[in-house]
């Protein structure tokens, strides 16, 4: 809240009593990030590969 604070010259009580907390939030998931190469590594996400299946084919998939 403090960055926020300082960004926008604002005091603690103007941001906790005057601004609405859904725009805050709002502001903090749009706010820039930086990581790593090392982070990026470490947070590797699986692959999902989408293909067109039918509903039976996912079924046998399932069983197998």
């Amino acid at each position: 809240m403090g960055q926020i604070c300082h960004h926008f010259s604002w005091t603690l009580d103007y941001l906790l009593w005057e601004v609405d907390w859904r725009i805050v939030q709002r502001m903090l998931i749009d706010a820039p990030s930086y990581e790593s190469e090392e982070e990026k590594k470490e947070k590797k996400k699986p692959v999902i590969n989408l293909s067109e299946q039918t509903s039976e084919d996912f079924l046998q998939q399932l069983l197998k």
